[in-house]
């Protein structure tokens, strides 16, 4: 059973002073890592006493951890916590199966009451993938401290962008919420590029990727900055391209790199699994509306 089945099911069983405690954790979590009863105790303003036996319960549940002579937040504890603040809303009422599962994030099935099916992104970055990440927002001038701001601030980023990106194109998912280290989005109905599916006409779905970050570019001035067959979902007809942590503004002191990284990305997958010949420096020049078509 996956961290995210386990505090799915934990999630009824957690009671008020837990979640005081729990919320306690997560604040201290971003700063310091972890905490002894007495720091516990001031952030969740409860008697020690009654802290003691809270994060107790908590460590019995799977939520948070012992580490030296404090505690810490579990992964486990951020997603039982993003869960809860869902089905506060209304937003979800069940957590169905793994729809995806990836190095960095896994995405299950999530159900309303009315039976309406979403797509909820769980945001995974371990050890290695912080370092990485953490480098990268270093270049930029900006600061992660742990692991769990990493995954917080994936979340936010993607939802961010996805909101600015929202309307442009069918071939952008529509996002509906985020939490924590998780964004909930509307639930796509294709499989990876990477898995060269039969498509009707490759050269037409090669067409609506990059008219996509065509209105990425000039409209939204986003930028994906990792794109590749691995982060474009088709039906067979249709193209969605997801995955939205890492996008960087037209303004980003490199974003024409990643801007020629991308374009060339997607040209050489088509060439190579469809036979599909698209010269970059030609997509390159329509995505940034210096051509008016591909041709």
């Amino acid at each position: 059973m996956s961290s995210i089945e386990r505090a799915a099911r934990i999630l009824k069983t957690v009671k008020d002073e837990e979640w005081r405690t729990l919320a306690a954790l997560e604040r201290i979590a971003t700063s310091y890592g972890s905490a002894d009863r007495g720091r516990l105790s001031r952030s969740a303003r409860l008697p020690q006493e009654r802290v003691s036996f809270a994060v107790q319960e908590l460590v019995k549940k799977g939520l948070a951890q012992r580490r030296g002579e404090g505690f810490a937040l579990r992964q486990e504890g951020v997603e039982v916590m993003a869960l809860r603040d869902y089905v506060k809303k209304d937003l979800i009422f069940a957590l169905g199966p793994a729809i995806a599962k990836g190095k960095e994030s896994d995405v299950y099935e999530a159900v309303t009451e009315e039976g309406t099916r979403y797509a909820l992104k769980f945001y995974k970055i371990g050890r290695t993938s912080f370092k990485q990440v953490r480098r990268r927002r270093q270049q930029e001038g900006g600061e992660i401290k742990n692991w769990v701001t990493a995954n917080y601030e994936a979340a936010r980023k993607e939802y961010e962008a996805l909101k600015d990106l929202g309307g442009l194109s069918p071939s952008f998912p529509e996002v509906i919420s985020y939490s924590r280290s998780t964004v909930l989005s509307e639930q796509l109905t294709g499989v990876r590029l990477s898995q060269r599916p039969d498509l009707v006409d490759a050269r037409s779905s090669e067409a609506s990727v990059f008219e996509a970050m065509r209105k990425a570019y000039l409209v939204a001035e986003l930028i994906n900055a990792d794109l590749s067959e691995y982060n474009i979902l088709t039906d067979g007809e249709r193209v969605w391209l997801i995955d939205w942590p890492q996008a960087v503004r037209a303004n980003h002191p490199n974003a024409s790199e990643y801007l020629k990284h991308d374009v060339e990305a997607v040209a050489t997958f088509f060439r190579r699994a469809f036979d599909v010949e698209m010269e970059p420096a030609k997509a390159l020049a329509y995505v940034r509306g210096e051509a008016s078509a591909l041709e």
